[in-house]
């Protein structure tokens, strides 16, 4: 709810008088329509801050790298922890937890990939909730991508998890990564 006070709904009513008066032709009106922007642009913005917490950004997107180790390798059944933070626009990614929470109900897209570090196999899972949403394997240094788009829900989870039961090896150094983005807002 917006809550504008006494003294702004007069400073507007005598700046649209002032505007209107001195309306004479195109340029004039120009100059209204952007004095109205002005006006209600800066009501929204002294007035929201103060009874609307942001709590649902319509712009969503993370980046976020695995840095350490270069050669290591991760539990099995662990959700990745992808620590190193290139973008975080929304706040929505968790570096400490590996966990992307969803600020509003949307369509979204999420990708990974990562490399595999030693002889033997990384299967990595993508997850909402505890639901499995795709799968990807890599072995004997090779690579792998998860892509998917998917509708959440405000508060739903998203993580890259080894599925295997054993650990894996990973490569770090900024050559496993995760990234999301809202596509659209529901």
């Amino acid at each position: 709810m917006l809550v504008i006070s006494a003294w702004f709904i007069y400073y507007i009513i005598h700046a649209l008088k002032h505007s209107i008066y001195n309306m004479t032709g195109h340029r004039s009106f120009i100059s209204f329509l952007c004095t109205l922007y002005i006006l209600f642009g800066s009501a929204k913005t002294l007035e929201t801050s103060q009874t609307v917490p942001e709590t649902d950004p319509l712009i969503v997107t993370f980046l976020a790298r695995l840095i350490t180790p270069d050669y290591g390798s991760i539990a099995g059944k662990a959700t990745v922890k992808f620590e190193k933070i290139i973008e975080n626009i929304g706040s929505a990614y968790n570096s400490a937890t590996g966990i992307f929470t969803a600020p509003s109900k949307g369509l979204y897209q999420f990708t990974a990939s990562a490399r595999q570090s030693h002889s033997g196999y990384l299967h990595l899972g993508l997850f909402r909730n505890t639901e499995e949403m795709a799968v990807s394997v890599a072995l004997n240094f090779n690579s792998l991508t998860i892509g998917a788009s998917f509708t959440l829900e405000s508060g739903d989870s998203v993580f890259v998890k080894n599925i295997w039961t054993q650990s894996s090896g990973i490569v770090g150094g900024g050559q496993t990564y995760f990234s999301g983005h809202l596509i659209h807002k529901m």
